[in-house]
Order: C-alpha cells, then structure tokens, then sequence
C-alpha cells in the first residue's frame, strides 16, 4: 500500500526489518509498505545523528581530508535527537495514508514533542513517536570541532616552519 511521507529528510524506514525504499510521484515522497494478512502495516522509522555511528571518526577524519582540512565540508547537524518509533497503520482506509514527520523540538519544554504525526481520520497507533536526546553525538560534535581546529593551526604551523 502506497504510504505519502511529508518532511521525512533523514528518517530511515523499516517492515520486517527490511529498509523500505523511498519513491517520488509528483514531487511527493512515498513509500510502498507491505500489508500484513490481517490487514495493517506495521512500520519502523529510525533517526540516528550521524556522529553516534561506531565509526564515526574514520568518516569525519578521511572527509575532513578530502574537504581540505574541513574547510569544504558539510557542517554536521545540530539536531542531536534520535527517534525509534513504530507505526502500526490500518490498510481499509480509504483515504491516502500520510506521515508527517517533524523535526521540531523544544528543549525548555518538559512536554515531548510527536515526531511523527498522522492525519485526523486516520487509524493508527504510534509508539515511541517521541526524540530522545542523543548526548553522544553532541560531545562527538564539540570533540570534532575542537579536533580539527587544533589539526587546522598545526598544519599552518608546519607549512611556515617548511617555508622559512
């Protein structure tokens, strides 16, 4: 069954483990979701921050090479938010089945934001549709740019030290 997805940008999603991929029809992204025998979908939608990856330094390292010293490459984001949510959605709809992704978070709140939203009318039940804050790919953010602030002036040094 063919799911509409609005403002998805970096969200990953899953039925039965397997990545789901995402398709374009008239400038609106959707995604052909399975139906299961008694007739809902059941899907998964992951967000991780790049940086709370295990490998994480040897991609920010070998790009910060390729960049040019970092100056040429993309800033990593700011959201340092995660979401794990399932989505269970009922197939006898029959209306066009959205999901509205947001990725909006108020830190001062003590109310969580839903990071995935559904239409009025729709049947659907969502857990876990809430970010969490990933305090791990913030360090590694502030580690990064310290990192390679610090490899930026010792490579000035070393190439004055070469020419004088």
């Amino acid at each position: 069954m063919k799911i509409f997805l609005i403002n998805r940008s970096d969200v990953l999603l899953f039925s039965d483990d397997k990545k789901l991929k995402v398709g374009k029809e008239n400038g609106r992204e959707y995604i052909d979701a399975p139906v299961l025998a008694d007739g809902r979908i059941v899907l998964r939608a992951i967000r991780k921050p790049e940086l709370s990856y295990p490998n994480w330094w040897l991609y920010s390292a070998f790009f910060w090479i390729i960049g040019i010293l970092g100056l040429f490459t993309p800033r990593y984001s700011r959201f340092d938010y995660a979401l794990d949510c399932n989505v269970i959605l009922d197939s006898g709809q029959t209306q066009d089945i959205w999901l509205r992704f947001n990725h909006f978070v108020n830190k001062k709140s003590s109310i969580p934001v839903a990071a995935v939203t559904v239409p009025e009318g729709t049947v659907a039940t969502l857990e876990n549709a809430a970010y969490v804050y990933d305090k791990t790919s913030c360090r590694r953010r502030k580690v990064y740019k310290l990192v390679s602030l610090l490899m930026r002036v010792a490579v000035i040094v070393a190439v004055c030290f070469i020419i004088i």
